[in-house]
């Protein structure tokens, strides 16, 4: 019994060091980032203050070496002019595939009596072809303004690693006492622990396989028109006052067919029951007496006492 219970405390002791031991691990690869950026820095600093002039060739190598190793997120927007937006934008999209990117979203707009057409494209490109892409933009038209965003996202990397590496070591020796407990209580526990820490290991893992995509990958997003907006801006002139009046008269006219459209059908309601109305009050209303003549009652019969006019004699008996 009291072997069993050794056995016991110390796999519970095992257990309480491989969780101590991963905290420090965190620790150490965050710290081990930490005074990375910190003996750049001071590489940095001692290069500006005035190193001799033979070092100067190690820390220049030292310096390409360290830009190599960076990952950096780059993106793009560039508006293009074309005269036919929807087959410069086919030509783009053929462009991105040559250079072994993807079209993520592609959206045209065929041109109407007022509005030239229009295409917007955001595409993938290796990081590499991102330069080279953006001066073939010239290849399908007029390009009027590219800007180019570029974050550095090293050190979140690293600390990605880092802690991925921790967690993964901590996956084991977890794994390593499971295969060590003596009894059921113990074997839950662990159990316990090493799926919760197989969950988090799975997250990390995730967001640097997405980090690594977006750094290798890198976003360009591609307005095509028609023509500039400063020339679509800019019309005047009898010419542009036709065009507004035109437009304006259209969109007046819309909105009076809108609105007659949506009235039409109470109104044809409220004529119906008026019609009803009309009838139902003209069979309730008595009809009025001959003028100069007696007042009849129901059926056209004479009410009581009341005098009967002599009926006229013939002109001949006089």
């Amino acid at each position: 019994m009291s072997s069993r219970r050794e056995h016991r405390s110390r796999t519970l002791a095992l257990l309480l060091g491989s969780i101590v031991a991963l905290s420090l691990v965190g620790c150490s690869g965050s710290g081990a980032g930490d005074s990375g950026a910190e003996s750049s820095v001071v590489q940095e600093g001692s290069a500006d203050g005035g190193a001799p002039a033979e070092d100067l060739g190690g820390s220049e190598q030292a310096a390409d070496e360290d830009a190599v190793g960076r990952e950096v997120i780059t993106t793009g927007h560039a508006s293009v002019v074309a005269p036919e937006p929807a087959t410069a934008a086919q030509q783009l999209a053929r462009l991105v595939e040559q250079a072994g990117g993807r079209v993520e979203s592609r959206s045209e707009t065929a041109p109407t009596g007022d509005s030239a057409g229009h295409a917007s494209l955001t595409v993938r490109l290796p990081a590499d072809r991102m330069t080279s892409t953006v001066d073939a933009l010239s290849r399908i038209g007029d390009v009027q303004d590219v800007n180019l965003d570029s974050v550095d996202v090293t050190s979140q990397g690293r600390d990605l690693d880092a802690r991925i590496a921790a967690l993964t070591t901590s996956t084991q020796r977890l794994r390593e006492l499971m295969a060590s407990a003596g009894t059921t209580d113990d074997l839950l526990a662990v159990e316990q622990e090493l799926s919760d820490r197989q969950a988090d290991l799975d997250a990390l893992t995730a967001q640097r396989q997405q980090l690594s995509e977006e750094v290798a990958m890198s976003t360009l997003n591609v307005e095509i028109m028609a023509e500039p907006v400063t020339v679509a801006q800019s019309r005047g002139g009898f010419l542009g006052g036709l065009s507004s009046g035109w437009n304006g008269l259209v969109v007046t006219i819309q909105g009076v067919v809108l609105v007659l459209g949506v009235l039409l059908p109470w109104l044809a309601v409220a004529a119906v029951g008026y019609v009803g109305f009309r009838f139902v009050r003209r069979r309730l209303r008595p009809t009025p007496p001959a003028p100069g003549g007696p007042a009849t009652g129901p059926g056209g019969d004479l009410p009581d006492g009341a005098p009967v006019a002599p009926e006229p004699e013939p002109v001949g008996r006089r």
